[in-house]
């Protein structure tokens, strides 16, 4: 196969086309698993927030009880 007019076999050819495939699928298989791991720390994250959100509105109701357990008295 004549490339800028250097002969190269064949071969050679496809066995670089085929170590660069080699290398770039394993690349989008490492990437894959960094976005897989970022996507579990986030779905935690979430529910971390989800749980904090919700002890705060039953904090802050147990206030407003308290609140209005105090304007009774007087």
């Amino acid at each position: 196969m004549l490339v800028f007019n250097f002969d190269i076999p064949l071969v050679e050819v496809i066995l670089v086309l085929g170590l660069i495939t080699f290398i770039l699928l394993v690349e989008a298989l490492v990437i894959i698993i960094m976005l897989t791991s970022q996507t579990n720390k986030t779905k935690k994250l979430g529910e971390l927030i989800e749980k904090l959100s919700e002890t705060l509105l039953e904090i802050k109701k147990v206030e407003i009880d308290e609140l209005d357990k105090l304007k009774k008295r007087r």
